[in-house]
């Protein structure tokens, strides 16, 4: 079994449900947006922190956060005064949330592409798909990684609506409810185009099928940023 290295480029996906009873989610996510604007400035590994309502209630919000030196970028993150300072804000005020989602993974090398001509995005109008793969066996999965990697690089990045794609293999188990495991490949896309984002995410698994890969669709997740935070950052401006 291969080793990860810690400090590889990560990503991390976590979903909350905000308690509406004392604050509304536009207090909440103003709040938050004070972590984000430091995030952005002070934070060159932190390339994305986006923040994104749930199709399924718009109570529940989404948080795409990306550190490209992985677990160092992440308590790096974490040990800013900015997120000591957040917390105490939403704790003072009891701006509470339930976790729904949470997991995470170190991104595969080469596999897909994050943001067009080195921009910035930061927008209430991109869209989320996060989709998971369980596969029958390691072999399955090492060739299904190759066809995807293979459909990405030819077909999926002459669309240039597509904003973002990445995917990884997960490490643990999700923390919450949705159905995740040790070993799926996760798959996240972002786009402006519903449309075509979708025709790929379905060629993508035409492609496994055709090829006659064991894959499981573990579970599917759609999402529309909220217009706080920041998709993609030109980290060249950003030291």
């Amino acid at each position: 079994m291969s080793i990860v290295d810690p400090n590889a480029p990560m990503t991390a996906l976590v979903e909350y449900q905000v308690r509406t009873d004392e604050a509304t989610v536009s207090e909440w996510l103003n709040e938050w947006q004070k972590r984000a604007q430091d995030a952005f400035e002070s934070e060159p590994k932190t390339t994305t922190y986006a923040s994104a309502f749930s199709f399924e209630d718009e109570s529940r919000l989404f948080f795409f956060e990306h550190y490209e030196n992985g677990w160092a970028g992440l308590k790096a993150h974490l040990e800013r005064p900015s997120h000591a300072a957040l917390n105490g804000i939403m704790g003072a005020r009891r701006m509470t949330k339930r976790k729904v989602m949470g997991t995470g993974f170190f991104d595969l090398p080469n596999f897909g592409w994050r943001g067009r001509n080195g921009g910035e995005v930061i927008s209430d109008r991109v869209l989320f798909d996060i989709s998971g793969l369980r596969f029958g066996c390691d072999a399955s999965k090492s060739e299904g990684i190759r066809l995807l990697h293979e459909y990405l690089a030819r077909d999926v990045a002459q669309e240039t609506e597509i904003l973002m794609v990445s995917g990884g293999v997960t490490t643990r188990d999700a923390d919450r409810c949705a159905d995740i495991k040790r070993g799926d490949l996760i798959l996240a896309m972002a786009s402006f185009n519903s449309e075509a984002m979708e025709a790929h995410i379905l060629q993508l698994g035409e492609r496994l099928i055709d090829a006659g890969i064991e894959v499981i669709p573990s579970f599917k997740k759609k999402y529309r940023t909220t217009g706080h935070g920041f998709l993609l950052k030109n980290t060249c401006c950003h030291r």
